[in-house]
């Protein structure tokens, strides 16, 4: 993982204003790390810049101490929201256990539960129930009548804003009471299955 975004809907920090978080890790080398090159490409072309990130990231063994200090773990009133992000909770159950991920399924998605909670949902899986939406974050967005407000697509901070607003309109046309949004919680798309 080279980014991580955090995007808190309540922080206002005493101003009018709201907070979005981007990360970028020191732990990806492209010169070293196995990586497949479409991807490295299309981010370079959206403005990522990998070599600066070996220099100038953040080291994600500091990023996980500050993440379990933060109050954002092990913390039943935090709702986290995603698209197809089996792979970033992959990355930060490691960085947070500091070993590698659990051989089953089931004990990584228990490992998954006990640091992030139930309240995970995947726009990625729960677009599966909604008539009409399908394909990648822009396309459900644009679907949903959303653009995006800020910066470009995949890059962490546009994309976690674009993500909070697709969420929030799914759950305004397709979901409408509590219990028919619960049973999407803690299921991560290519993962199909809860604990």
């Amino acid at each position: 993982m080279s980014q991580l975004f955090i995007n808190f809907l309540l922080p206002h920090f005493g101003t009018n204003n709201r907070y979005i978080w981007e990360f970028n890790f020191c732990d990806f080398d492209v010169e070293r790390d196995l990586h497949n090159s479409n991807s490295i490409n299309l981010l370079r072309r959206q403005g990522i810049d990998f070599e600066r990130n070996v220099f100038h990231g953040v080291n994600s063994f500091y990023f996980g101490e500050m993440l379990l200090r933060s109050g954002l773990l092990f913390n039943e009133s935090v709702v986290w929201v995603t698209f197809h992000s089996c792979y970033d909770f992959g990355y930060l159950v490691k960085i947070l256990t500091r070993r590698n991920l659990p051989h089953r399924l089931e004990d990584f998605l228990n490992v998954l539960k006990f640091y992030f909670g139930n309240k995970i949902y995947d726009i990625k899986h729960m677009i599966r129930y909604c008539n009409g939406l399908y394909g990648g974050l822009e396309q459900v967005a644009s679907t949903l009548k959303l653009s995006r407000a800020i910066g470009k697509c995949h890059q962490a901070g546009s994309d976690s804003l674009l993500t909070r607003q697709t969420f929030q309109r799914m759950v305004q046309l397709y979901f409408p009471t509590m219990n028919e949004i619960k049973k999407h919680a803690g299921i991560l798309f290519g993962l199909e299955i809860s604990v």
